[in-house]
């Protein structure tokens, strides 16, 4: 399987279609994003005399990220938006992220190397794999790992700083890849979308995932029906990066209409 490219943070991009230019919003609405990821928190001020635009342009920037999902404004300015704490997420939809979990443990093949991301749908797929003692599970996150464990499979834990979310993220994880193979990397995520694809909300995590996906064979996105047509500020990649898709809804047009020409494998869990 092989990762392409794609635009940096946010991948707010519009391009003309005669030049196939960026316009300057586009290019200014990407910049802030950068700025906002080093800096955690931007000024309208700051901006408008950076850029030499008024200060309502600026304001109607930050409008269509935060309606976007990828900053949250506040007065004067904006901040980075966080992702909902663990707890709270994983007592929402838990019985659709259960049937899910079924699912995606089914896919997992004896004696196969997998990669489990973070998040609380991927621990419930780590929760129906946990009666399994053939597997090699490579992932950053500790609930995963601890789960995992405890039937016996061999489980190899990134290391780095240890997040809120409890995973861990490190540059040099990123830097130095493992010299593993991943017959299934199972993933997570913040949005699924058209035009920018699989979106999360953490640089850092984001970088650990490519770097999973481009030692993977397969790819499957656990993901409930709350996650479609939503975005997020960091783009992994697009639709076609997807070979499976593992759900409890059937996603809504057009959506859907874009994962079949990306040749992606939709499975609704019942």
């Amino acid at each position: 399987m092989k990762l392409e490219a794609v635009a940096g943070p946010g991948s707010v991009a519009r391009v003309s279609q005669e030049s196939g230019v960026e316009d300057a919003r586009s290019v200014r609405q990407r910049d802030i994003l950068k700025t906002l990821q080093q800096t955690r928190q931007v000024d309208v001020t700051a901006l408008a005399q950076r850029f030499g635009v008024s200060g309502m342009t600026i304001r109607r920037d930050l409008a269509e990220l935060d309606e976007a999902g990828q900053l949250q404004r506040v007065h004067g300015g904006a901040i980075i938006r966080r992702a909902p704490a663990y707890g709270s997420r994983a007592s929402t939809r838990v019985a659709e992220k259960a049937a899910i979990a079924r699912v995606v443990a089914r896919l997992v093949e004896p004696g196969a190397a997998v990669g489990i991301d973070t998040g609380t749908t991927c621990h419930a797929v780590a929760a129906e794999l946990a009666h399994r003692s053939d597997l090699t599970v490579v992932t950053n996150s500790l609930h995963a790992a601890i789960t995992v464990r405890e039937g016996g499979s061999r489980v190899i834990l990134l290391g780095g700083l240890l997040t809120p979310e409890l995973s861990t993220v490190s540059p040099g994880t990123v830097q130095e890849p493992l010299q593993v193979h991943l017959d299934l990397l199972i993933l997570s995520c913040g949005g699924l979308s058209i035009d920018r694809g699989i979106t999360f909300f953490d640089p850092a995590e984001v970088e650990v995932r490519r770097m999973l996906a481009g030692l993977a064979d397969r790819l499957v996105v656990a993901a409930d029906h709350s996650k479609f047509d939503h975005k997020k500020a960091m783009v992994l990649g697009p639709l076609d990066l997807i070979d499976v898709l593992v759900t409890d809804h059937t996603p809504p047009e057009p959506l859907r209409t874009a994962l079949a020409a990306a040749d992606v494998e939709v499975v609704v869990a019942s």
